[in-house]
């Protein structure tokens, strides 16, 4: 297969197709605040550290969702499971009082909020921050973890939703 390199510097349209070549699992944040469930679906992020343990989650610094997820002293953190795409689509949505409307989720005493059904759950604080261009890198760190037994994961692919397929 052939390919031809273009310079990206003034290409959005050509880094975003580049990126979304990129397949990354999906993860639901989510966060009682002041007694109103916040959540967004993320797929741009990363394991950092085993000590301390630390995930990294790449949220857009236009955001409108992230400013209230962070009022919350816990994060909680799903990694979708291949049946969840609806959830994903509607964690992704315009409007942030609709998020969780009819998505089966449990909220920790903690105050955060973790879906039913996912492969993993990580309850998360929020570590550190980097400004890196158009995104905010945020470090979280991983206080408590339950993974499902069985289960694959929901994958992010050319800006839609897919399944692993195994051999």
């Amino acid at each position: 297969m052939e390919m031809n390199l273009v310079d990206t510097s003034d290409l959005e349209g050509a880094l975003r197709r580049v990126y979304g070549q990129i397949p990354s699992g999906v993860l639901a944040l989510g966060a009682s605040v002041s007694g109103q469930l916040v959540g967004m679906a993320v797929s741009s992020f990363s394991t950092v550290s085993l000590d301390p343990p630390l995930l990294a989650v790449n949220i857009r610094n236009e955001s409108t969702t992230w400013p209230h997820l962070a009022k919350s002293e816990r994060i909680g953190i799903s990694l979708l499971a291949h049946h969840q795409g609806e959830a994903g689509r509607q964690l992704s949505g315009p409007d942030l009082g609709t998020r969780f409307t009819n998505i089966e989720h449990v909220v920790d005493d903690s105050g955060a909020v973790f879906l039913t059904d996912a492969l993993l759950w990580m309850d998360a604080t929020h570590y550190d921050s980097l400004e890196a261009g158009d995104h905010t890198i945020h470090l979280l760190r991983l206080e408590r973890t339950a993974e499902a037994e069985i289960g694959s994961p929901l994958v992010f692919h050319r800006s839609r939703f897919t399944v692993v397929v195994e051999e």
